[in-house]
């Protein structure tokens, strides 16, 4: 493996051509020995993942992306890359376990993202998904919380003003990174009512070039939401 083959990896990661960038991963040498090529592909089939409709293919890639992450982590548990995705591909993972099995490893995705950005706290990406992480429990209602504590054995707490912070801060180290980014702030700053905010970002977010699956999902969901303010 070599700087030079890695980052031709990332590059065709960023260009969307997944299934390349899996390819070009599996033909190094040291594939199963190396933290940073087993993150990668980890990412890489979980974005496949993304790509697809079928129910049962999605299940496969997500597990088989899990497994990646899953070495990465026994390779170097201190890797930013491995701890971000696997904590991303976890959460997939184990909404397809089951809602008692999604509850109890809400602690473990909190950490690894958590553990990410202590690593590396210059990257929007795991701040966004930190902020996921945040919006979406505290948008759960009181039914989902009191399961969430009878289950979890240490249940994580968060706020919609945490989530904000992390939108706001993955949006000012790299503007525009990511459409649902601006997605996620306009829909944060609906639950906190401030809806001129909200309105800002959501007009962002309905109008962003359509490239990916995430894209397509982001207009959708902020013109619904614009049309509700």
């Amino acid at each position: 493996m070599s700087a030079e083959e890695l980052k031709l990896a990332d590059e065709l990661f960023d260009d969307i051509k997944y299934q390349d960038a899996v390819d070009l991963l599996n033909q190094l040498s040291d594939k199963d020995t190396s933290v940073e090529i087993q993150w990668r592909l980890a990412r890489a089939i979980f974005f496949i993942s993304k790509q697809t409709s079928n129910g049962d293919e999605k299940e496969k890639f997500v597990r088989d992306a899990f497994e990646y992450a899953k070495k990465a982590l026994e390779l170097d548990e201190k890797n930013f890359g491995a701890n971000k995705w696997y904590g991303a591909i976890l959460s997939d993972k184990s909404n397809l376990d089951g809602v008692t099995e999604r509850i109890k490893q809400l602690e473990n995705v909190k950490k690894h993202f958590t553990i990410a950005k202590d690593i590396n706290p210059k990257d929007p990406g795991t701040l966004h998904m930190l902020g996921q992480f945040n919006f979406k429990l505290s948008e759960v209602n009181w039914v989902t919380r009191k399961l969430i504590n009878s289950v979890a054995p240490n249940p994580p707490t968060a706020s919609f003003e945490e989530a904000l912070e992390c939108f706001e801060q993955a949006e000012n180290l790299k503007p525009g990174f990511y459409s649902q980014n601006w997605l996620y702030l306009g829909k944060t700053f609906i639950a906190l009512k401030q809806h001129d905010k909200a309105r800002e970002w959501l007009e962002k977010a309905a109008s962003v070039e359509i490239r990916t699956v995430d894209d397509r999902i982001c207009r959708e969901e902020a013109n619904q939401a614009l049309k509700q303010l």
